[in-house]
């Protein structure tokens, strides 16, 4: 064997070796890559799912944000609705005709267990009338009687400032279902 041959057979070998390990080191880096490519997509997926778990906390705050907004909202529009009520409600126990206040002063009047009555300047006449001596003066109201002991420590109000109060008070919740169409009572509300 020549050197010639020798070199030559040392240089091939030296070739496969060197095309052995860039083969390789390609393998390795394909499996590098392939690993990191993975461990990226897995990266994005956790991203996505992350985004989409914010995305839906966010949607489902903004939605009771504004859910709750809207009660308000509603809430006043009830508030208003209740007071325009009210107020046409003493508008119109302002304005009754005489004949029903006096059939409504002899009720209050009749059930009335104090000595000394008051009433309002319009219902002076007729209440003075009927309780003749136990009539002791004005208050202002819209209208009804207000009744006390001789000591002036008691007192009932027959007022229908009071009574329009009392009931409506005690009465909210069915008057506001009433309005707004929420409960099916049966009848038709006419107050007056």
């Amino acid at each position: 064997m020549s050197v010639g041959t020798v070199s030559k057979a040392i240089i091939e070998d030296a070739k496969k070796i060197a095309k052995q390990y860039t083969i390789e080191l390609d393998e390795k880096r394909n499996t590098e890559l392939s690993e990191i490519n993975e461990s990226i997509d897995k990266l994005k997926e956790k991203k996505k799912e992350a985004v989409a778990i914010k995305i839906s906390l966010l949607a489902k705050t903004e939605t009771s944000r504004t859910n709750l907004e809207i009660k308000r909202k509603r809430l006043r529009m009830e508030q208003d609705i209740l007071e325009v009520v009210l107020i046409e409600a003493k508008n119109r126990l302002e304005k009754l005709e005489p004949e029903k206040r006096e059939i409504i002063l002899n009720k209050l009047i009749s059930v009335a267990t104090l000595s000394n009555i008051y009433s309002n300047e319009i219902d002076e006449k007729y209440v003075k009338k009927i309780v003749k001596d136990k009539y002791k003066g004005n208050v202002i109201c819209m209208g009804g009687i207000l009744t006390e002991d001789d000591s002036g420590k008691i007192r009932e109000e027959f007022t229908f400032d009071s009574i329009l109060e009392s009931i409506f008070n005690n009465n909210l919740r069915e008057i506001r279902d009433i309005l707004l169409g929420e409960t099916e009572y049966g009848f038709q509300c006419n107050i007056l």
